[in-house]
């Protein structure tokens, strides 16, 4: 009888488990598809609102969040289209090079990284209000101000399409399993 209550037992945790992954295995199937659809959306509509205005080349090279501990080095993050993944890196975060650099005109600068205590973890420690600053490649800083804290579904590439004022956004997984995408937006306060 203790052998069946075991096999018993056995495969009812394997199949809660299977359960339990299903969501994540469904987004690992459609991280092709967020992907595939955040470059369509980028190829044209994130740059129209600043097609007008002085080309900035000067990438992010440097996050820092005072408040929460935070200092990251920045990498440049592209798109793999062989293998339908955005690069994302071990110890640093990165940031997305199809969005805007970090400027005082206008546009979305767009950063990612793991949910890792060496990258972005502690991001989930900050309050509206907090403040961020970003350095470029030419030693000018940007200081953000925390407005929105939101969790969407990773196929959400919606904030892409933003074109209006200076803003960052910065985005790590959250969830059970990292099913979602924990989006922070902040507000330029100032570059200097």
């Amino acid at each position: 009888m203790e052998p069946r209550f075991n096999i018993t037992v056995g495969i009812l945790f394997i199949l809660v488990g299977v359960l339990l992954g299903s969501d994540y295995i469904i987004q690992f199937a459609k991280a092709d598809t967020y992907a595939q659809s955040t470059t369509q959306l980028v190829s044209s509509e994130t740059r129209a609102g600043v097609a007008d205005q002085p080309v900035n080349t000067a990438l992010p090279t440097h996050i820092s969040v005072p408040v929460i501990g935070v200092s990251v080095d920045i990498e440049p993050g592209y798109y793999n289209y062989s293998d339908g993944i955005w690069t994302v890196g071990d110890k640093k975060a990165s940031f997305a090079t199809v969005t805007s650099v970090p400027n005082a005109k206008a546009g979305n600068t767009y950063m990612y990284g793991h949910n890792r205590p060496n990258i972005f973890t502690k991001l989930n420690n900050l309050i509206l209000g907090d403040k961020v600053i970003v350095t470029n490649s030419d030693n000018k800083m940007f200081t953000y101000k925390l407005v929105s804290i939101r969790d969407v579904q990773p196929d959400d590439v919606s904030f892409l399409e933003y074109s209006n004022k200076p803003i960052l956004t910065l985005q790590t997984c959250s969830g059970f399993w990292d099913q979602y995408r924990r989006l922070f937006i902040f507000d330029l306060e100032s570059e200097k």
